[in-house]
């Protein structure tokens, strides 16, 4: 059942859900935008692990911190932009002190990116949180989340836009200004969205290069469900997949990937310490994709 906090009077509404009405509404005219009649969709299955972290503090009970990810998808593409829904499940395994959470994050997001004349938008929307408030049903406020970006081309030829977006990529959601660039050559596709993307495609995209700033929240609740909090995970991501083949049939294009986080931080609340934010650190990852 929602708890209180959520039925909140308007005029005392929680800030931290007071972007969604725009949000939705910009996923709505997004969504009636004109189409091109050819399009194309697929559906992906993905796992990621990353080794162990190191607890940042000499705690005698701290144990590693061990992570991972399985996501699966599927996602439209025509020549309007893609729309696709996404869904991951992070265990995030942190064994000391006393946090009010389960590390058992789930995320089920929809929207897309899409352009028209001038103007690219990219929205997402959904909800995120740990196990036991789906198992239980006992929802609050922090569980809706989402992102946002409206760009401007500077124009009609150039590869340059302008733009702003909002997101939990640096921890709480903020809005910050945003310079989108992009250029095709024989050396690839390169794409750099600053502050937070740098991709390259190679001709043919068998080969791929990011560097992203990853970050999101998850809604949460202790053992007891009495607590109700958040937990906020970013890191810089930098990740080199290949595309071992391009799939036929039922057979899906596999795709391995490499790389690493870098300054990977977590907020959370403890029961006995408090809002603690902490540092994990580096940590290599590897990656597999199956795209059909």
């Amino acid at each position: 059942m929602f708890k209180g906090r959520f039925f909140q009077p308007v005029q005392t509404m929680n800030p931290a859900i007071s972007w969604l009405f725009p949000l939705v509404a910009l996923l709505v005219i997004a969504l009636a935008l004109p189409r091109a009649v050819q399009a194309s969709s697929d559906f992906y299955l993905l796992y990621r692990q990353w080794q162990p972290y190191d607890w940042p503090e000499d705690v005698p009970s701290a144990t590693e911190v061990s992570r991972s990810q399985r996501g699966l998808g599927w996602r439209r593409q025509d020549a309007a932009g893609t729309f696709g829904v996404d869904y991951d499940y992070q265990p995030l395994r942190i064994r000391t002190g006393q946090p009010a959470h389960n590390g058992h994050l789930h995320r089920l997001t929809f929207g897309g990116e899409w352009q028209h004349l001038l103007y690219r938008v990219e929205a997402r929307a959904g909800i995120a949180g740990t196990s036991n408030i789906f198992k239980h049903q006992e929802f609050h406020s922090d569980v809706v989340n989402g992102r946002v970006a409206i760009f401007r081309a500077v124009s009609e030829d150039s590869p340059f836009s302008l733009g702003v977006g909002g997101d939990h990529r640096f921890g709480s959601f903020h809005w910050l200004p945003r310079v989108r660039w992009e250029h095709a050559s024989e050396s690839g596709q390169w794409l750099i969205d600053l502050p937070v993307l740098l991709r390259w495609h190679s001709p043919g995209e068998r080969w791929e290069f990011r560097l992203e700033r990853k970050g999101d929240r998850w809604a949460t609740l202790d053992q007891t469900r009495e607590v109700e909090s958040a937990l906020y995970l970013r890191e810089w991501r930098a990740e080199l997949t290949y595309r071992i083949n391009a799939g036929s049939g039922s057979w899906p294009a596999v795709v391995l990937g490499i790389g690493a986080s870098v300054d990977t931080r977590v907020r959370y609340q403890d029961l006995g310490a408090g809002t603690l934010d902490q540092r994990l650190g580096d940590a290599l990852l590897g990656s597999v994709r199956l795209n059909w």
